[in-house]
């Protein structure tokens, strides 16, 4: 948008949806909370959110430099395994979003794998911009 990759922007608000999601679970495990609902309402949005940024990813990836496509393709394999962990985990806790109910362990268990891939997809994202440059113009004096 005016010159300037739309997807660096928009990635922070699924990234913060989704992990604050899997808090909350590993917060309903731990007897924290006793609501489950707060973290399925939390990956809905977040997986909303992630739509919005993979499609400005898709945008973003055709401007990319030949050379570091290896490097985005992992990144956008990676986080998109975490978005389908986290719509799996949505699926298996969906009578949550209407009510506090209870949820089983392979649902909390599936929350974290995906964090554990959102948090790894996020890192090698960050590679792109800080280590190659992905997006990044130089400034000519």
């Amino acid at each position: 948008m005016l010159g300037h990759p739309v997807h660096p922007a928009l990635v922070h608000f699924p990234i913060a949806l989704l992990l604050s999601a899997t808090i909350a679970d590993v917060a309903w495990v731990t007897g924290i909370t006793s609501n489950t609902q707060i973290a399925a309402v939390m990956m809905a949005a977040g997986l909303t959110a992630g739509l919005l940024a993979m499609g400005a990813g898709m945008v973003d990836v055709i401007k990319l430099d030949e050379s570091i496509m290896p490097h985005a393709v992992r990144h956008m394999s990676i986080v998109s395994l975490a978005w389908l962990g986290y719509g799996i985990a949505l699926y298996l806790r969906r009578d949550s979003l209407s009510g506090n109910v209870a949820i089983a362990t392979p649902t909390v268990a599936v929350s974290i794998v995906s964090a554990l891939l959102l948090a790894l997809g996020g890192w090698l994202g960050g590679r792109l911009v800080y280590t190659f440059g992905a997006g990044v113009e130089s400034i000519r004096r």
